[in-house]
């Protein structure tokens, strides 16, 4: 490349993780010139781990799903659910409602995994490219471009859309003062890794497995390769750190107060820091512009309980490269365009966003609405698959509606 293409792209992407490398592989795919800009040096830690089923299709459109089978990821058949007082509800097993190769997925160490992705946006076409952005260039407010970090000279790269998949960063969300908190999901969470903590038999040995604890608080137990175990902990952030930002001490007095959990560490030992976060939930009040888009964790997060993370962030890098493709090949890069494939988006984030409100209603429990709904017990398990998008879940949320108010309005 020559130093004018090197600095005028179709698209530019903040951020290299999975959101930003399914886009950069979908778009330049589709034969537009993309550049993934990541300011970190892969492989990096990152958490997030559990995958969803429904993220199958979307990796076998990115052409990933040969790397995932051969990988050594732990697969994934089922998610369970363990009450306060340690009883274990039988596994919502995913091929209740999926046939065939689709209804598994896996658990992912992530800097490896991100790692694979970013190099199959490289073998994708993708220019992949180490540096961070230090603001979004607007003229007469439309997105025209970056410009970077680490530059004496203020580098700027002119692209005709950008797109903001810089996780919890929210480059653009915190330059144009969009993001905020998310007051009714006020939870924080710290977590930790384990080596020999214990796995159950069989097709249960990679399943996600919830531990309630009283007040409404929980922890995941997730298996990782090489008898790695991750662990963490999701409460009121009041009840886990007071006033007290020392999230070790939090995280194993929480740990040695959950009987089942501590059975299955009993000879297990800690590796690493016990990381954390304040506030895990947060949204943008614009996620689209002239020029622009978020995508991922840039968008929004909600909370961790249904492993959504990741297939949101997959999700909506396919549903925005479509609607990225449309925009340029009609030279419409307004924010009604670029920003088409939100109100679909949206309204799944929605149901999901409903599940988790119910989830931490003290009154509600997956096995009394399976109980009492015995009819919606696959449009549950659809929610905890991921397939909401695009679906009519009308039934299933008027039965959610009958034991816990719904949350009022999501925005966007």
């Amino acid at each position: 490349m020559n130093s004018t293409t090197d600095n005028e792209w179709d698209v530019a992407v903040i951020g290299g993780g999975p959101a930003g490398a399914a886009l950069g592989t979908f778009l330049s795919r589709a034969g537009h010139r993309c550049v993934v800009l990541e300011a970190a040096h892969f492989p990096r830690y990152h958490i997030g781990e559990s995958l969803i089923p429904h993220t199958h299709g979307i990796f076998d459109r990115l052409g990933l799903l040969p790397k995932m089978r051969t990988s050594h990821f732990p697969v994934k058949h089922s998610v369970r659910f363990v009450s306060a007082d340690g009883h274990e509800a039988t596994p919502f097993y995913f091929s209740e409602t999926i046939e065939g190769d689709r209804a598994r997925t896996w658990q992912v160490e992530r800097s490896e995994f991100d790692m694979m992705m970013l190099d199959h946006a490289r073998e994708s076409g993708v220019h992949v490219r180490d540096a961070g952005v230090k603001e979004v260039l607007f003229e007469n407010d439309k997105a025209v471009g970056v410009r970077l970090n680490g530059s004496t000279n203020g580098e700027e790269l002119r692209a005709k859309v950008v797109v903001d998949a810089s996780g919890r960063a929210c480059v653009i969300g915190r330059q144009l003062h969009l993001r905020e908190e998310l007051q009714d999901l006020r939870k924080a969470s710290a977590w930790g890794y384990y080596r020999g903590g214990k796995r159950l038999p069989g097709i249960d040995a990679g399943e996600t497995t919830m531990f309630m604890i009283p007040g409404g608080g929980w922890f995941w137990y997730i298996p990782l390769p090489d008898d790695i175990v991750s662990v963490g902990i999701v409460a009121d952030p009041h009840y886990l750190l007071g006033d007290s930002d020392d999230m070790e001490t939090a995280f194993l007095r929480e740990v040695s107060k959950c009987a089942a959990l501590s059975e299955r560490l009993a000879h297990a030992e800690r590796i690493g820091p016990v990381r954390g976060s304040r506030q895990l939930a947060y949204l943008n009040r614009q996620t689209s512009g002239d020029g622009w888009v978020m995508i991922g964790d840039a968008r929004a997060f909600l909370d961790p309980i249904y492993s959504s993370g990741l297939y949101l962030a997959l999700g909506s890098a396919e549903l925005a490269a479509g609607s990225i493709d449309a925009a340029l090949k009609s030279n419409d890069l307004s924010a009604a365009k670029l920003g088409s494939f939100e109100p679909a988006l949206w309204k799944g984030v929605g149901i999901i966003r409903q599940l988790i409100h119910a989830f931490y209603d003290p009154e509600f429990s997956f096995p009394k609405f399976a109980q009492r709904f015995p009819e919606q017990r696959a449009a549950l398990i659809d929610c905890l698959i991921g397939d909401v998008v695009g679906k009519d879940m009308s039934s299933f949320t008027a039965a959610l509606e009958q034991m816990t108010p719904p949350p009022g309005p999501l925005g966007g």
